[in-house]
């Protein structure tokens, strides 16, 4: 077939002014549709009839032969044939049927339903066995198998129906249809029997709640606690939620079993993780607002915290600083709740906190160890009031300690405060012999001494200071504390001769300490001579700006001689400026203004006052080693008064020595020109060879003529450095000046050479 390409084309593109949807195309072929009339037929004799049936038949067959599968059709025929009350023939379309599709569950209820609509009681029960055979998962059938046995009264045979469905099909429909079916039989001991087998087959929460609930309804409140107890014991945790818990606490509290409910409450909250607990918590609030007393109370509000702590620990045991959180939120609601129930509670958790041993052998980790058992024994001490207990938790540490290495100085000195606080003397200072023993530290040394001290034991006191200081004879502090000792028992003379022996010792670690105590011990006692006599060593030793400083106030204070203050202060000043210590030197002169403010005279203030230091702010140049670069670098320094002459006449002295340089390197340059030109001329025609000798002759004379005025320029720079060094500033400017005319002449004398020397080179060529 030929079509025309160009009459086929849409000629209009654009959208249709009506839409046509699915709707209406449904709606226009329902309407459409043709709906058969029912014929009601008349028939006149059997002949008529047996035409109708043979009609009707042969346009079920021609259904069923052109779509054979359609199992709807089989079920329309025998339908009919059923009414024509021919049972056989309904049998048979039946049967048909069957072999096309046996899994048809319509088809099977639909014949069974035909049997038993006929009272066909064994057909329909040949039936439902052959379907249960065939089709055993099916539920439907089993459970109409089994109420057709009970319908006749026949409870063994439906017995043994439940039987075979709950083997072939473990299902939780097919238990309770059982017992349920046992129910009306009123066997109540084999519905329970069948629940058991029910919660062990099928171990679900909706199950207990049935067999819960079938306990509750016959009033056997054992069998429903058990069931509960039994489904906590075979379920998962994860499958219990507070639903569950918050269902047997129900329970419980209909019993009145208030303890038991309670229990139940924290075992759950312990259970269950904190934000799949909130409406749990919140229920056992109530409970208790209802049942319990104040410390109940006050305890109840106290379990979600613990829980909180439990659950972080299960994460990380090692932490101690959980631990010590968690016990401190005891401790704090210790005068809260039952006394002894706390202490018992507080207990338990710091024995579970020390049994945790630091895996990493850091001092770090062990530090917070230890503490763990520090408050263990102030707890067993002030609030368990347990002495022995408390005497035993430092006796393990003790241990613990010295298996593991470790030395932690403030165990020892508290085990003795506590046997102090006991009153037994002899073993604290034991304790204090002991420590010195594994380890000789300062610390100890100072508490044992403070120990002997207090109680009078002035012999026993000495003896550890010279322990003290026998162990540590270089530490400035060990002396320091036996010469204050001394002091303090006004033993003058043997206070002297210990310092006397600390400040001869060459290694002794800060000696300036010992030094200090030594002086101050010296001016307390108003033994002013002696003080000046151990200021006058230690200038001697060592010519610290401090040293000035402490010396020039001590005789301005204590001894009242302003000169020799002047005269320290000046010498500290003097050291510092030829050790160019400007810092140092810049303090020593404010504190030297200071006294004079004090005690000087106009004049003398205001000279003193012109000799302080100004800040200047100076660049410096600093290369980059990564790059060559240089940087500029801006700092503030101080420029003395004192230092003004000198310096300017140094500036004065390095532009001469650096223009002196300049002209040498200038007047090397000019012979090296001259040498070249020389040696040109000598190679060209000897009348131009008269004529450069000429040249030649007039260039050495202005030669010399330069050569002397860079010479008297020298002299004269020499002659104005030595003038300016005796004479004042108005001499140094003067120097300044010849200075500046003298490298003039030579810039004048240099250029004029070099212009001559090129006019002479090209006439000669």
């Amino acid at each position: 077939m030929n079509f025309n390409s160009k009459k086929l084309q849409v000629k209009n593109k654009n959208a249709a002014e009506v839409q046509i949807t699915a709707e209406q195309l449904i709606n226009e072929a329902l309407e459409l549709e043709e709906i058969e009339n029912k014929v009601n037929y008349n028939f006149i004799d059997e002949e008529e009839l047996n035409e109708y049936k043979i009609n009707k038949r042969k346009e079920y067959e021609d259904k069923i032969r052109k779509r054979r599968y359609m199992i709807s059709t089989y079920i329309k025929y025998a339908l009919w044939e059923l009414k024509q009350k021919d049972i056989e023939r309904c049998r048979s379309i039946f049967e048909r049927a069957l072999n096309i599709d046996y899994t048809n569950k319509n088809l099977w209820l639909k014949y069974i339903e035909v049997e038993l609509l006929n009272k066909n009681i064994n057909s329909a029960r040949n039936l439902l066995e052959r379907v249960v055979l065939l089709l055993p998962l099916e539920n439907i059938f089993w459970k109409k198998y089994a109420h057709l046995e009970e319908i006749l009264n026949n409870y063994v045979n439906a017995r043994n129906i439940y039987e075979r469905w709950i083997t072939c099909k473990i299902d939780e429909s097919s238990f309770l249809c059982y017992i349920y079916f046992e129910e009306r039989c009123n066997e109540i001991n084999k519905c329970r029997e069948i629940f058991e087998r029910l919660i062990v087959s099928i171990p679900k929460l909706e199950c207990f709640y049935k067999f819960i609930k079938f306990e509750k309804k016959y009033k056997n409140i054992t069998r429903a606690r058990a069931a509960y107890e039994k489904c906590i014991e075979l379920l998962p945790s994860s499958f219990l939620d507070e639903n569950f818990y918050l269902h047997f606490c129900n329970f419980e509290q209909e019993q009145n079993e208030y303890e038991r409910c309670k229990k139940i409450y924290i075992e759950a909250l312990k259970i269950l993780p904190k934000n799949k607990s909130e409406l749990l918590y919140k229920n056992f609030l109530q409970f208790q607002k209802k049942y319990a007393n104040k410390d109940e109370l006050d305890e109840t509000l106290l379990i979600k915290e613990r829980i909180f702590y439990e659950d972080e620990l299960k994460k990380n045991v090692n932490d101690y600083d959980i631990w010590f959180n968690y016990i401190k939120l005891e401790e704090s609601n210790l005068n809260n709740i039952n006394k002894d129930k706390s202490i018992i509670r507080i207990r338990d958790l710091y024995e579970r906190a020390i049994s945790i041993i630091p895996m990493i052998s850091s001092k770090k980790f062990w530090k917070r160890y230890i503490y763990l058992w520090i408050n263990y024994s102030i707890f067993e001490e002030l609030y368990a009031e347990n002495i022995q207990r408390a005497r035993d938790v430092y006796k393990n540490i003790i241990k613990i300690l010295s298996t593991h290495q470790f030395t932690f100085k403030k165990i020892f000195i508290l085990y003795a405060t506590f046997e102090l606080r006991q009153l037994n003397v002899d073993k604290a200072r034991s304790i204090y012999n002991c420590a010195l023993q594994k380890i000789p530290n300062e610390k100890i040394f100072e508490k044992f001494c403070e120990f002997e001290l207090k109680l009078g034991n002035i012999r026993e006191c000495r003896n550890v200071y010279e322990k003290y200081v026998e162990s540590f004879p270089f530490n400035s502090k060990a002396w320091i504390s036996m010469i204050n000792f001394e002091l303090s028992l006004d033993e003058v003379e043997r206070a002297r001769q210990i310092a006397e022996i600390a400040i001869n010792l060459d290694d002794m670690k800060l000696p300036e300490l010992v030094w200090k105590n030594y002086i101050d011990m010296e001016i307390n006692l108003q033994e002013y001579d002696n003080a000046r006599k151990l200021y006058d060593r230690l200038l001697n030793i060592t010519q610290h700006y401090k040293v000035y400083k402490s010396y020039a106030e001590f005789t301005y204070i204590y001894l009242d001689d302003i000169e020799m203050c002047r005269k320290i202060l000046e010498d500290g000043i003097e050291f510092c400026k030829k050790n160019e210590l400007i810092n140092e030197r810049c303090i020593l002169l404010n504190f030297l203004c200071d006294i004079e403010k004090d005690y000087g005279d106009k004049e003398i203030i205001d000279k003193t006052l012109k000799r302080l230091p100004k800040k200047v702010k100076k660049r410096k140049i600093i290369k980059n080693n990564d790059n060559d670069d240089e940087i500029i670098e801006e700092y503030i320094t101080y420029v003395f008064p004192d230092d003004g002459n000198q310096s300017q006449n140094m500036k004065i002295l390095e532009k001469a020595l650096e223009w002196k340089k300049k002209m040498e390197d200038m007047k090397k340059k000019i012979q090296d020109d001259k040498k070249e030109v020389n040696d040109h001329n000598d190679g060209s025609d000897s009348g131009s060879d008269n004529g450069s000798d000429n040249e030649g002759s007039d260039n050495d004379g202005s030669d010399n003529g330069s050569d002397n005025g860079s010479d008297n320029e020298g002299s004269d720079n020499d002659g104005s450095d030595n003038d300016g060094s005796d004479s004042g500033s108005d001499n140094g400017s003067d120097n300044e000046g010849s200075d500046n005319d003298g490298s003039d002449d030579g810039s004048d004398n240099g250029s004029d050479d070099g212009s001559d020397d090129g006019s002479n080179n090209e006439e000669g060529k």
